[in-house]
């Protein structure tokens, strides 16, 4: 997967420094990294923003659905530990 380069109106200097130099092993994995965030783990941004309260009643209402986004948050936030059945 690949990320579209800085554009010359909205960042020049980046643009510009974009032409001359190329991104570095670290920097490509970092812009992988952020493209698959926005495209995969933002949800609950989205979903923060245009109607709050649903995730709000979710969470308050149900034992179990917290539980799950608990769960999926320290999956996915622990930098690719194998989480065992029996430490969920």
């Amino acid at each position: 997967m690949t990320s579209t380069p800085p554009k010359l109106l909205s960042s020049p200097s980046t643009y510009l420094s974009h032409l001359i130099s190329r991104y570095t092993p670290a920097e490509k994995a970092g812009l992988q990294r952020a493209a698959w965030f926005t495209k995969k783990g933002s949800g609950y941004f989205i979903e923060q923003s245009t109607q709050p309260q649903t995730l709000g009643y979710s969470l308050a209402d149900s034992p179990v659905g917290l539980l799950a986004w608990i769960y999926e948050k320290l999956v996915n936030w622990s930098d690719g530990y194998p989480w065992e059945d029996d430490e969920g």
